[in-house]
């Protein structure tokens, strides 16, 4: 009976996510191989999609050149950054390590936004990057301002990554150290990073994903410089996708799944790696701790890189229309102007509403399925090593593989441009991540709870429900975090399967999906480009995750260990 009651428990997650991932894999793989002709007929053209995207196809070279950039560049930078900042965390004290992260917990699109409008050449600080000469183009037209706002979006990932890190250092290593007179950059690399390498490594894993896979800020910069100029595989995917080219599509995305799949397994292997790098130690290394104030200067830097865009972003939203295009720009409004968001909550009402309706649900569904599973996972065993890894895998991988075979399954179930797309796929994205922070969360969770119940009388589905859920709320609202920033913030679903406002004429109907996020990059086309509602509906954006973020900081911060 306990069996059957665990596999009640965990099964409606895992089946869900075999269905919806397996199915959406092969299929790409079958659909890359054919090609839709003018009648909309799929004929067979074995490989030839392939040879077209490494032999014929115009965009190729400059497609293939922007997505090494992005999946180099971003770790590269995100790494460098963070490792003196999380020494500075260690020294400084790990409460600025929530304002740190913050960056990660705003829509991509609006980090986007918020970025492109602090470099427009004309009514931002990029008129004072060119006047100074510090740059000598156009800062928005170049595909280093998409690896900057990767940069600033992955940056809180792997300072987090790598303060964990430096925190579990055994306190016997660091007693023998400082007994040794090691201290300042001379023990970080003789004794911390050679014991934080496999974070490292896990930190580069995962900011290289964020740049392999970006597409929202491209989404966002294509508006402002035109097609294909900044596309990566991922974004132009979507763009071949979009104009019924779901062959070619699929090709790409098959390439994508390949090298996505070797940077999960490298997710993977670095996440159980007990390799250790040693550097040689040159004489002129000190040894001494680094005065306070440079640890200070560090964090000091970073808070600004990550502020700045945020406080732009608020300038910009209040500043009247005559001071937004003001050249030069001025810094702060000389009146406060609130018509930006009063057109926000008016014209933006009907996609504010989906985006919290499926927000709502999904972080709900999420939550649920996520505990029943995650627990059966780590305290009963369910699935081994095998499902371990394939959530792994799951977390590692992007919605955007998926977006042509489930196009098909919604146009058959008459589901496209409604909510009940999204609330069908919403949670390929959000369930992996979900069970994962919980199947950590009760690894030390007190077994016995359970025990005591079922000895009590309950059966196993009863204890589950009415002790071990009760008792998983700090775990459970870290996991809905996520759910909820990954709900609120989503994009290509959204883009792949609606195509009209919710309409609020019908609400009952919820016919029209296009979310908040759809709204943002509306605003920024060239055609209705307002400047000051752009940056008021980003404000707006950022909001509802910043709430729920606070709401659950100290919880945020025991699932981390940080605290």
């Amino acid at each position: 009976m306990n069996d059957k009651q665990t596999l009640f428990l965990a099964l409606p997650a895992v089946v869900y996510l075999l269905v919806f991932t397996l199915y959406p894999i092969a299929s790409n793989f079958v659909l890359s191989f054919y090609e839709r002709t003018y009648e909309g007929e799929l004929r067979w053209v074995g490989g030839g999609n392939y040879v077209w995207l490494f032999t014929k196809d115009p965009y190729g070279p400059l497609i293939v050149g922007n997505t090494v950039i992005y999946t180099l560049a971003t770790p590269a930078i995100a790494v460098a950054l963070a490792i003196p900042t999380a020494l500075a965390l260690r020294r400084l004290g790990g409460k600025w390590l929530l304002p740190l992260m913050i960056p990660a917990f705003i829509p991509p699109v609006t980090a986007a936004m918020a970025w492109y409008l602090l470099l427009n050449p004309l009514y931002g600080l990029g008129y004072y990057l060119l006047a100074s000469g510090l740059v000598k183009t156009n800062p928005i037209s170049s595909i280093w301002a998409i690896v900057l706002i990767d940069v600033w979006r992955a940056f809180p990932t792997a300072v987090l990554i790598i303060y964990s890190g430096l925190r579990s250092n055994p306190k016997s290593i660091e007693e023998a150290a400082l007994a040794d007179g090691l201290a300042g950059p001379r023990k970080f690399l003789a004794v911390d990073l050679p014991l934080i390498s496999p974070q490292i490594l896990t930190a580069f894993v995962l900011t290289a994903l964020t740049g392999f896979f970006t597409s929202d800020p491209i989404y966002i910069g294509t508006a402002q410089v035109g097609p294909r100029l900044l596309d990566n595989l991922a974004y132009y995917a979507f763009e071949v996708f979009a104009s019924g080219e779901s062959g070619y599509a699929a090709t790409l995305i098959v390439i994508m799944t390949l090298v996505g799949t070797a940077l999960s397994l490298a997710y993977m292997r670095a996440l159980s790696s007990r390799t250790f790098v040693k550097l040689p130690l040159p004489a002129w290394v000190p040894r001494r701790e680094l005065p306070r104030v440079v640890h200070a200067a560090v964090l000091a830097a970073a808070l600004v890189f990550v502020a700045v865009p945020f406080i732009w972003l608020v300038l910009i939203s209040i500043k009247p229309p005559k001071e937004i295009i003001q050249v030069p720009p001025a810094i702060l409004p000389t009146r406060l102007a609130v018509d930006n968001y009063v057109q926000v909550f008016t014209g933006g009402a009907p996609f504010l509403l989906i985006s919290l309706y499926i927000s709502a649900i999904n972080t709900s569904l999420t939550i649920l399925l996520a505990a029943a599973t995650a627990y059966q996972m780590r305290v009963h065993g369910f699935g081994g090593y095998k499902l371990v890894a394939y959530i792994l895998y799951l977390m590692s991988t992007p919605t955007l593989i998926y977006i042509v075979p489930l196009y098909f399954m919604l146009k058959e179930l008459r589901f496209l441009d409604t909510l009940w797309a999204l609330v069908l796929t919403y949670p390929i994205m959000t369930l992996p991540y979900s069970i994962w922070i919980l199947y950590n969360y009760y690894s030390a969770f007190n077994r016995q709870v359970e025990e005591a119940a079922l000895a009590d009388g309950m059966n196993r589905l009863k204890a589950f429900a009415r002790v071990v859920l009760p008792l998983s709320r700090s775990g459970m609202s870290v996991a809905g975090l996520y759910a909820f920033l990954f709900s609120w913030g989503a994009l290509i679903f959204p883009l792949a399967f609606t195509q009209t406002p919710y309409n609020l004429a019908d609400p009952l109907s919820f016919r029209g999906a296009q979310t908040f996020s759809i709204y943002i990059g509306m605003l920024m086309s060239p055609v209705t480009l307002s400047y000051g509602q752009v940056a008021a509906a980003g404000v707006v954006s950022i909001i509802p995750p910043l709430v729920y973020l606070v709401a659950v900081r100290r919880n945020l911060e025991k699932i981390w260990g940080s605290g």
